[in-house]
């Protein structure tokens, strides 16, 4: 019986023994950290937009306003029937007065488009119509286009640490060899997520005392970019 107790420990310290080797042979290696970044544009814009009966010169329906503004957006290339959502419809008094021909209907809607330039141009040729309420709800950055960046820099960032390895090796002498472990880890600029800012070149002229004349140029709106950073750390074998 002590025999066979002394023969596993003996047994243990050899195991022990060959499992400090092992470690002391995969502590040679080399360890690099890179981070690489890059400024994505927002491919995901909101816009809303509330149709109300007007009543200068006559009531322009709620239908034909849409029909116009349905038109407007075609032309503009944009698919009518995946982009527009009717978000509700309402109805307002006038006066105050329960009267039909003081009943004004209003309709909203949310627009998605996939640029600020296309949204400029929405918005443009909505006010050509006297459609003006329209604006920005929100921006965001679609999960294929940041998707699709992670994997570019993921690849770029594991370059650069591999690079990193080879130089450092090197210096001292020796070859960095196969990476033995890697980690990742990404984070966003969430700071500058959802902003939008729009410039607009409206000036209003006085022509009599009764008109008001706007000249209006084109809007221009400028997305707030949203930047993504990845770092890796890698261990590299010496050799």
């Amino acid at each position: 019986m002590k025999r066979t107790i002394l023969l596993a420990a003996i047994l243990l310290c050899c195991i022990g023994s060959t499992f400090a080797q092992n470690t002391t042979q995969k502590a040679n290696y080399i360890e690099v950290s890179a981070r690489v970044s890059k400024d994505i544009v927002p491919d995901e814009i909101y816009l809303y937009i509330i149709i109300t009966e007007r009543d200068n010169k006559g009531k322009i329906s709620v239908e034909q306003q849409e029909k116009d503004m349905i038109a407007t957006l075609k032309d503009l290339g944009i698919n009518v029937k995946e982009a527009l959502t009717v978000n509700s419809m309402g109805s307002s008094l006038k006066n105050k007065a329960l009267k039909k021909s003081n009943i004004f209907l209003s309709k909203n809607y949310t627009l998605k488009v996939n640029s600020s330039s296309l949204a400029s141009d929405v918005i443009e040729g909505l006010n050509n119509l006297d459609i003006a309420r329209v604006g920005i709800s929100s921006i965001s950055v679609s999960d294929s286009l940041e998707r699709e960046v992670k994997n570019m820099l993921l690849t770029e960032a594991a370059q650069k640490a591999q690079e990193n390895a080879r130089i450092l090796a090197e210096a001292v002498g020796c070859k960095a060899g196969k990476a033995i472990y890697m980690q990742n880890y990404y984070t966003f600029d969430s700071a500058s997520n959802g902003r939008m800012l729009m410039k607009s070149f409206a000036g209003p002229q006085m022509v009599d005392e009764n008109a008001l004349i706007v000249e209006e140029e084109s809007v221009e709106l400028e997305v707030t970019k949203k930047s993504l950073s990845i770092t890796v750390n890698c261990h590299f074998l010496l050799e």
